[in-house]
């Protein structure tokens, strides 16, 4: 088994991101198309994880007015889960990225996942899409 993250360069690749993200936040957990696409995918840069030959997972990234960059809509298909895949993905979103602070809204259930990254949570629990979240921040 081979898993590779790439920059997203191509339309089919970002379509095949979007079809991930519809299936895990809107179809799997659902949040509402409107709300999961925000209007902001232009805005940010996009990345595609596969496993051998099949894109399995995504998320991007977006440069905040504040200097900060939020990673966001992290998201590994289902049966994909716990190959390592989603560690990879946000391993090369954290290299990209470099010594910038970065900032995350995670879900509840997988703030370990980010806690296990260097992300450390700030603040309260809030809701966003019907879901328990909490921000969570990592400064290199």
């Amino acid at each position: 088994m081979s898993i590779r993250v790439s920059e997203i360069a191509s339309e089919e690749d970002r379509q095949l991101a979007f079809e991930i993200r519809r299936i895990v936040f809107c179809d799997e957990q659902g949040v509402s198309l409107a709300e999961e696409f925000d209007g902001l995918d232009d805005a940010c840069r996009h990345y595609l994880v596969s496993v051998d030959t099949r894109g399995v997972g995504t998320a991007r990234t977006r440069a905040l007015d504040s200097g900060e960059t939020k990673i966001e809509r992290v998201a590994v298909l289902k049966e994909y889960r716990g190959l390592g895949a989603g560690s990879l993905l946000m391993r090369r979103i954290l290299e990209e990225i470099g010594p910038a602070p970065m900032v995350l809204n995670a879900q509840f259930r997988t703030k370990s996942f980010y806690k296990a990254l260097g992300f450390s949570a700030v603040g309260d629990l809030f809701e966003e899409a019907g879901i328990e979240h909490v921000k969570m921040t990592r400064n290199c």
